[in-house]
């Protein structure tokens, strides 16, 4: 769990792929991209990316304010709750992308498209840029290299 870049690098890489999903989605319409193959791929790989960005933005922030190593992903989103770098309700959301990307990750066949119908029908995909946001607004203010 290393940093993988720059916080304003990995801000972008979310942002493009948030965006890209927005595209899609208004494109194509929640059902055609759960029926079209590649179509599916193309985001579940875009969330993916996406979601491990944000991972790597919350340990680098911990890594910089000298927090807790986290020993798995979903506590990382815990101690950013608990040095105040986003709320409770954030912590959450985050947590369950997470889990989400670990399904993705690990078991593909597993992604339940009940959930991706959900994620898809209310863009709750954008809150990965809108945490990544608060997460960079956090850094700047704390001094942290973005």
């Amino acid at each position: 769990m290393g940093c993988v870049g720059r916080l304003s690098d990995l801000l972008a890489i979310i942002k493009r792929n948030v965006e890209e999903v927005d595209t899609l989605a208004s494109r194509y319409g929640t059902d055609e991209l759960l029926n079209d193959y590649v179509l599916l791929n193309a985001v579940l790989h875009m969330l993916q990316v996406a979601i491990q960005a944000l991972i790597d933005m919350g340990s680098h922030i911990m890594v910089e304010r000298g927090l807790k190593a986290p020993s798995t992903y979903s506590e990382v989103p815990i101690y950013l709750s608990q040095a105040g770098a986003i709320n409770s309700d954030d912590s959450r959301i985050f947590r369950r992308m997470i889990g989400f990307r670990n399904v993705l990750v690990h078991n593909y066949s597993q992604v339940s498209i009940d959930v991706l119908r959900e994620i898809l029908a209310r863009a709750l995909y954008r809150d990965l840029l809108r945490i990544a946001i608060k997460l960079f607004d956090y850094a700047v203010s704390n001094n942290i290299d973005v």
